[in-house]
Order: structure tokens, then C-alpha cells, then sequence
């Protein structure tokens, strides 16, 4: 029996498992600074295992997936090594569970996470798939660029607020504009940090 629930606010409710972020029921896209300042750590990592099992919440089953992440930079924070991040969803020989609308991992694919309450959210990413960046190597260039969650270019850090949109879509925003490379997301991603760390610094 293969099962799908239709929303993440359908599996809070029907699970009544972890506590869902604040945004669960819209997913609205965080703002830039909101993207990095909300994260617990930014990693770069590389998928190296994928691990579903089932679980019991109270006599209801379901399947929770274990993603493991062989690390290729720490770009904020200070992450558990090695790293094992806890999703719920995941299949099982014909059983299957999908929170709708939330991205999928794959083998080997590398990442740029934005990680939050891991093991205590059913998807532990700032805005969920808002939280998910792919480094694609372009095969022309031999650029690292960044791809969003939907396998859309990010052409700039403040787009991560925009919807996830089509590429038509995108293009008509910024028709001659190029991908964002991995390196200056990631030292957007570095800047926004460190003056996340000043204010509060100067809060104190």
C-alpha cells in the first residue's frame, strides 16, 4: 500500500508529531538574512546514505528518513559530525510516505543546507524547500553554481525570497542575468553571519 498526505500541515495534524515551524501552513520563502539568521548551521555536504524506517507516534506508524552527509565545509555554525539529518517521509518496500511539496534528496547530489531543530521538526530546513540549495557544476564553464530546490538557477542571495517560480518565470525577471556561483553564495552566506553575530554582540 503506497499512502501520500497532501500537505506538511495535513502530517502535523494527522501525526501530531514534532512541532512544526512557524511558517508550516503557507511555506512562505524567508528573506535572505531570515534564510541564514534562522539556521542553527549552513553546510555544504554530499549525500551519502539514505535510510528509511518506520517509527510509532502513539500506535500510528510512519516512515522517517535518515540523510547522511559526508561535510565538505562548515559555513555557519557548529554541526554534529558526522552529520545525520532526520526527515519524515521516505519509502519502504510498497509503502511510501511524501510530504507534498517538500524537496527529495538523492545519492551523491551536493547540497547547501540550511538546517533548523533538526530532530524536532518533520523537515529540519528553514522554510523547507526554501532551505535546500544544489551545487551544479556547469559542463561549459566548469563553474559551481547554485541551484534552488526546484532545479532553478539562484541568480542573486535576495532571490531566495522569491517564489519558487518557472523558468520562464525566472528569466523574465533578469533575462542577461548569469547563475550565482557556489563560492559568492557561500560568502554571502558568511557575511550575513558574522553580522548576525555583530548585532547581537552589540545587544548584549
Amino acid at each position: 500500500m503506497s499512502f501520500r498526505l497532501l500537505s506538511l500541515l495535513g502530517m502535523i495534524a494527522g501525526l501530531g508529531l514534532f512541532p512544526a515551524p512557524s511558517n508550516a501552513t503557507s511555506v512562505e520563502a524567508p528573506n535572505f538574512e531570515q534564510l541564514v539568521g534562522q539556521a542553527d548551521y549552513v553546510v555544504r555536504g554530499v549525500i551519502t546514505s539514505i535510510t528509511p524506517e518506520w517509527r510509532d507516534n502513539q500506535g500510528r506508524p510512519y516512515i522517517l528518513s535518515k540523510v547522511t552527509l559526508e561535510l565538505r565545509e562548515i559555513i555557519k555554525g557548529t554541526p554534529p559530525q558526522p552529520l545525520v539529518l532526520e526527515f519524515v517521509g521516505g519509502r519502504i518496500g510498497a509503502e511510501e510516505l511524501v510530504i507534498e511539496g517538500a524537496p527529495k534528496f538523492h545519492l551523491g547530489e551536493e547540497n547547501i543546507l540550511f538546517v533548523q531543530g533538526n530532530g524536532q521538526q518533520i523537515y529540519p530546513l528553514v522554510g523547507i524547500m526554501h532551505g535546500l540549495y544544489v551545487v551544479y557544476k556547469e559542463a561549459q564553464s566548469g563553474q559551481e553554481l547554485i541551484l534552488r530546490s526546484n532545479g532553478l538557477p539562484l541568480y542573486s542571495e535576495q532571490d531566495v525570497a522569491l517564489p519558487l517560480m518557472s523558468w520562464d518565470a525566472v528569466k523574465r525577471l533578469n533575462p542577461q542575468a548569469r547563475p550565482m556561483t557556489t563560492a559568492a553564495f557561500m560568502q554571502k552566506i558568511r557575511a550575513a553571519g558574522a553580522r548576525a553575530e555583530a548585532t547581537t554582540e552589540l545587544a548584549k
